[in-house]
């Protein structure tokens, strides 16, 4: 087994400490060194103790998670500012009354081919948003729903769920009070 080389050594620390790897001091390490030993580590170990950090919950899913390309990680720099930028194209179309001649368009189906393509790549937020602004649209031709990775879709229900617990409530009391003034 050896971890794949997308993931940074940021990640493979937090994974060290989220899942308590026997590994003192993990940051003194490189990240080949780190690399190896955790490596060591995971095969002495049988059982992981699950983490809300992170998404899965036994040792064989960390094992494919390291051993496979980082999801974060999937696009290259071209490759992600050319879906940013479809990303701002359509933006910029739901934000215009769905106007065809400023953007380039022909006609929406061009809109949701683009749309098609970039759905794949749920975890960059001006995908999500995109998309989201698209399915707002009153001429929408179907819903397109973006592909969300289980660890960011784990971290946006923590985000939910902070934002839920920030709200204020009031409460309404009814029955026989006594107030004193001295």
């Amino acid at each position: 087994m050896f971890i794949h080389k997308t993931h940074s050594k940021n990640e493979l620390v937090k994974i060290v400490e989220a899942f308590r790897i026997p590994i003192t001091n993990p940051r003194q390490f490189r990240k080949v060194d780190l690399s190896a030993l955790i490596v060591d580590r995971l095969t002495q170990m049988e059982y992981i103790v699950p983490c809300e950090e992170f998404w899965f919950c036994n040792i064989t899913d960390l094992k494919l998670f390291l051993v496979r390309i980082n999801p974060k990680k999937v696009l290259t720099i071209k490759e992600k500012n050319k879906v940013i930028s479809i990303c701002k194209r359509i933006k910029h179309y739901c934000r215009n009354g769905s106007d065809m001649e400023v953007n380039g368009y022909t006609d929406i189906s061009g809109v949701y081919e683009e749309a098609e393509y970039i759905k794949r790549y749920g975890d960059i937020p001006s995908v999500r948003k995109s998309l989201r602004e698209l399915n707002k649209q009153y001429n929408r031709l179907y819903e397109i729903e973006p592909v969300v990775s289980p660890h960011v879709k784990k971290q946006l229900e923590q985000k939910e769920c902070l934002r839920k617990k920030g709200l204020f409530k009031y409460g309404v009391e009814h029955g026989h009070f006594v107030l004193v003034f001295d």
